[in-house]
């Protein structure tokens, strides 16, 4: 709990350095706490009579009135390229809010680091694995890999016991490495560590799967993608 309520302040801290929140309380959100979904912070929308909403389940636009919910993207296509407005918005809370994580993250790091990604990562999820497999490849590009904790099958899974127990070694690279690899490791998942918290985070973010890449600029690319791939991301 005491990461979680931490996150609650800074999602509330964060908000106000780059926006004027439309504040949750100012809504009515007996339908959304209904369904399960509960609001972080809001902002004004793209779409009028909306606001964009930051909850514990990622990004929607809620109706003033609190009835309505839209979920998915606003485009600008008034522009030779459309424009994804509603990632663009997404992107700069996410680069926000991950400032506040950095003493949480495991870190590898590139010799001649040119770029930082911060990957959601599950130990039992099999692209993850291979994108552990390959972290020489990112780090030879300039690439540095910080990982967050996000159990895909929640807290209480086998991925969600063995994160905390990463979280809670003093040597977390090793029982990162041994999980993945399925080596057999022993370790302690009752200390007070930071994994709930991050599988918030990465709920709020709208992170549905593992491995799921935050870039530098914010924007959020799913998958284990390629060091070339990743690298013309990067240059964008």
């Amino acid at each position: 709990m005491q990461y979680l309520t931490s996150l609650l302040a800074i999602f509330a801290i964060s908000y106000s350095l780059f926006s004027t929140p439309v504040f949750a309380d100012e809504l009515d959100t007996r339908y959304l706490n209904r369904i399960g979904i509960e609001v972080i912070s809001t902002e004004p929308g793209e779409i009028d009579g909306y606001v964009r909403a930051v909850t514990n389940q990622g990004m929607f636009y809620i109706s003033k009135d609190g009835k309505k919910l839209l979920s998915g993207n606003v485009f600008d296509i008034t522009q030779e390229e459309p424009e994804n407005l509603t990632e663009k918005g997404m992107a700069s809370i996410r680069k926000e809010m991950l400032k506040d994580f950095t003493d949480d993250m495991i870190v590898y790091e590139a010799d001649d680091e040119k770029y930082k990604v911060t990957v959601f990562t599950d130990t039992t999820c099999s692209y993850c694995q291979r994108l552990h497999e390959n972290l020489d490849s990112y780090l030879n590009a300039g690439i540095t890999v910080r990982y967050l904790a996000f159990p895909r099958g929640g807290l209480g899974s086998k991925g969600g016991q063995e994160l905390q127990a990463v979280w809670c070694a003093d040597d977390k690279k090793a029982a990162i490495s041994a999980f993945k690899n399925e080596e057999s490791y022993r370790g302690n998942s009752s200390c007070n560590n930071p994994v709930e918290a991050h599988y918030a985070l990465g709920k709020s973010f709208g992170v549905t799967g593992t491995p799921a890449i935050i870039l530098p600029d914010g924007r959020l690319i799913p998958g284990a993608v390629p060091v070339r791939r990743l690298l013309l991301e990067l240059r964008k």
